[in-house]
């Protein structure tokens, strides 16, 4: 009766093992391996034709004021001088950064860039200067806002009565300019009131409506910089030519809270 139940047991062990897979990882491109093409339009070089040609990858384009992941783009750039453009793919193997071009556009051609949008935000080549709008500061609002449908909702309190969503000071300021380039400049003030100055690029996305910040984060206040995985990205949830909210993803909420907008509300710098 011991040998049966012995017999038995190694039998159960023997099935339930589980059967050894070996998986192999896809091999790393090389950098060599990665082909693209950009060209500029005869007669508008402005307008700027890229185009991968690495199959089976995503690309991933970086160049003055923007990004993209299509396989064929066309950028426009507006202001003369030169730019860098950097290809580079993701891959089954992993990210591979590739090279870059560098192309010269002859002159300055403002046509992209007439929408009234570019006007509220930036006022032109003088520029426009924005801090927080402490009569209202934040607000929340859901992720379909503005759609009419879904996740449509908003909250966005006066300060009077909610002093608690931040304490109020001056928590610095965004200034935009088409002075040449899409130029950013945040000033913001960190918890022992000293300014720290960054200065870098913007681009605006009206397809998505939102405001794209290269080198810069976006300025805030209050203390929710750690709820928000990306300051550079911000979804323009209301805009005019004295006032703006831009909203930001919290995909880091507290416990009980939800994945929303932050929506920070500014005015213009008196």
């Amino acid at each position: 009766m011991k040998k049966l139940y012995w017999l038995l047991t190694v039998a159960v062990i023997a099935a339930c093992s589980p059967a050894e897979k070996r998986f192999d990882l896809p091999a790393e491109l090389e950098p060599s391996a990665l082909k693209f093409s950009v060209t500029q339009q005869q007669g508008h070089d402005n307008t700027v034709y890229l185009k991968s040609l690495t199959p089976g990858t995503i690309p991933y384009w970086d160049f003055d004021g923007g990004t993209s992941t299509l396989a064929n783009d066309t950028i426009v750039l507006p202001f003369s001088g030169s730019y860098i453009i950097k290809y580079s793919v993701s891959a089954p193997g992993g990210f591979v950064a590739g090279d870059s071009v560098t192309i010269k556009v002859t002159s300055t051609d403002l046509s992209s860039i007439t929408d009234p949008q570019w006007e509220y935000l930036t006022g032109g080549q003088n520029g426009k200067t924005w801090v927080l709008d402490m009569s209202a500061p934040v607000g929340w609002y859901g992720m379909d806002y503005g759609k009419g449908s879904g996740d449509d909702w908003v909250w966005h309190p006066d300060y009077v009565g909610n002093e608690w969503v931040m304490p109020n000071k001056d928590y610095g300021s965004m200034t935009f300019d088409l002075n040449n380039a899409k130029n950013y400049q945040r000033i913001l003030y960190d918890a022992s009131n000293v300014a720290q100055t960054c200065t870098g690029k913007f681009d605006l996305d009206l397809v998505n409506m939102k405001v794209k910040l290269l080198g810069c984060e976006m300025l805030y206040g209050g203390d929710y910089y750690k709820n928000v995985s990306n300051w550079r990205e911000a979804k323009i949830l209301a805009m005019s030519a004295s006032s703006m909210v831009l909203g930001v993803i919290r995909d880091k909420p507290n416990p009980g809270d939800g994945v929303c907008y932050i929506g920070f509300k500014f005015k213009l710098k008196q």
